[in-house]
């Protein structure tokens, strides 16, 4: 039996989400963020890391009946 990681996948999703939309409300203000076009990269492949962790959570190791 697998250990179940949709609690690690939402929180790896959403916490990027959220310091996503934090350096984007800093740029709009015009505060300058070092390296902000590398942090959103970075930030963009860790919600897709996160997504896959929540899909591949759920297919392996639930129950299909629920």
């Amino acid at each position: 039996m697998s250990p179940d990681l949709s609690l690690a996948g939402a929180a790896l999703s959403s916490g990027c989400i959220i310091v996503g939309g934090i350096i984007i409300g800093a740029l709009t203000f015009s505060v300058e963020v070092p390296f902000a076009p590398y942090i959103m990269v970075a930030l963009a492949v860790l919600i897709v890391i996160g997504a896959a962790v929540l899909l591949f959570s759920r297919r392996t190791g639930s129950d299909p009946s629920l």
